[in-house]
């Protein structure tokens, strides 16, 4: 999975950007390895899908009534983990069941570099062009960065970027969009998106395969249309919404990345109760509240 990360950092040279931004990202690096800590199994033997494989190889009794301290007492014994290696299981005075992990639970990336192939995030001011706290990295596989092109940056100050004006432009892109989409589709019969047809195949996998489940999705009228055009091959139903509220929810994604790393060490997405819209609520508001000497910087991600 590929994402873009704003990164808000205190006031920094450009000399100190790379190093600013390594040790900004650090804590959530993936691979870097914690203090040991208890990392807990459900709170029942049953609702552990390691352990219904163990059943079925044979390593447990076939039963639904084990107890955590039956699971652990016969899996350490037979797989012959002591206490102190990686995979033994340990249970607690309350009958819970843990292995010990190193995992960093807050890890959110595992490669990162500035701009990549989403070069050239933010809008500067036109007085800004040339001055060196701007950041711009340019790589052979950055697409072309579209009629603003020479305001296009990779960050810098927040005082020397325009967020207006960025705002502005993804708004009209995406009416523009909008308008493309309804002069190819307009005339169609609606369609259902495709997390109706995946809902289906989940709860009821057997008999509503995910290969049928793609086909009756492909098979309704406005995505064949949508499927036989250039632009809009991979068309998730986005256009649902009007013209009018489409432009607006790329106003709000114009600034923010899929993620905003703040200069306390905030790190903002949407997920686990936070839905696309409020996270970028959020973060917008956090980014127009920055001081002028805040330093920003797109980073393309990996995880």
């Amino acid at each position: 999975m590929h994402f873009t990360l704003v990164a808000a950092l205190p006031s920094t040279a450009p000399s100190d950007i790379d190093a600013a931004l390594a040790e900004a990202l650090a804590p959530f690096d993936i691979e870097r390895e914690v203090a040991q800590y208890p990392a807990y199994e459900p709170a029942a033997p049953s609702g552990s899908t390691w352990v219904e494989t163990a059943r079925r190889r044979g390593e447990l009794p076939d039963r639904d009534d084990l107890t955590w301290a039956q699971v652990a007492e016969t899996i350490n014994r037979v797989r012959g983990y002591e206490p102190g290696d990686d995979n033994h299981l340990y249970v607690d005075g309350e009958g819970r069941a843990f292995f010990l992990s190193t995992f960093n639970r807050n890890g959110k990336w595992d490669g990162y570099r500035i701009g990549g192939p989403r070069s050239a995030h933010f809008l500067h001011r036109p007085d800004a062009a040339g001055d060196p706290r701007l950041i711009t990295v340019q790589y052979e596989d950055a697409p072309g960065a579209g009629a603003a092109a020479a305001l296009r940056c990779d960050g810098g100050p927040r005082a020397l970027l325009d967020f207006e004006a960025l705002r502005e432009d993804g708004g009209r892109e995406a009416g523009e969009r909008h308008d493309r989409w309804t002069a190819l589709a307009g005339g169609l019969p609606g369609a259902r998106p495709w997390a109706d047809f995946l809902a289906r195949h989940r709860a009821d996998g057997t008999g509503y395969p995910l290969d049928l489940a793609r086909e009756d999705y492909r098979a309704q009228t406005r995505c064949r249309a949508a499927l036989g055009s250039e632009e809009f091959g991979h068309w998730p139903g986005e256009f649902a919404t009007s013209r009018e509220r489409y432009a607006a929810q790329a106003r709000d994604a114009a600034v923010p990345g899929g993620a905003l790393l703040l200069p306390d060490g905030t790190w903002l997405e949407p997920g686990a109760g936070v839905d696309r819209a409020a996270y970028l609520r959020a973060a917008n508001e956090c980014l127009d509240g920055l001081d002028g000497d805040t330093v920003l910087v797109a980073v393309h991600c990996h995880r």
